[in-house]
């Protein structure tokens, strides 16, 4: 299997049955900057991923190199994100990332329907969600991820964790939860 993101992007797009034109449409990115990142001749931003892995209804990490392979790093204007665990519940697949968060305001568009997101702050102050939220080092906010949120540190970059709930119907096609 590939440990690149470009040839992990490619196989899970053909395994949805999935044109670059209909990607393309789905997910609002153009078609020659899909066709670029899936032949790694571009780097995706995390904003990137997370629109292409929502139109193909899969977890972010199906696009992500294993774990045991390579920490995977991810950025974004306000959170540089590495992917650090993977499991499976009952009832979703939960992915676990540790991010730096800055100052600058991150807009994130909704991830697939029924995604949620659980924020808990390591260090420093964050803004998360909808942005009425303020967490400080040891607490944590859940709130839904198919819906628009943010991410924002305040007085200084912040460290948090970012818990990513995929209800089961995303987990089809994604691969398993390394241990």
């Amino acid at each position: 299997m590939d440990d690149d993101v470009g040839g992990r992007l490619r196989a899970l797009r053909l395994d949805r049955g999935c044109s670059l034109s209909e990607l393309a449409r789905r997910s609002g990115i153009g078609k020659g900057t899909i066709s670029e990142l899936e032949n790694n001749r571009r780097g995706a931003r995390l904003d990137t991923l997370f629109a292409l892995t929502s139109a193909l209804e899969a977890p972010l990490g199906a696009v992500l190199p294993d774990r045991a392979v390579n920490s995977a790093s991810l950025h974004g204007d306000s959170v540089d994100a590495t992917l650090v665990d993977r499991f499976e519940l009952a009832q979703c697949l939960v992915e676990v990332y540790r991010a730096s968060i800055s100052e600058t305001v991150q807009h994130s568009d909704p991830h697939a329907n029924g995604v949620e997101e659980t924020v808990t702050v390591v260090e420093g102050r964050v803004v998360v969600g909808n942005g009425s939220q303020e967490l400080t080092a040891g607490e944590s906010h859940r709130y839904r991820g198919d819906e628009p949120h943010l991410f924002r540190s305040v007085g200084g970059s912040a460290t948090a964790l970012i818990l990513m709930h995929y209800p089961r119907p995303h987990c089809t096609g994604s691969r398993e939860a390394s241990q």
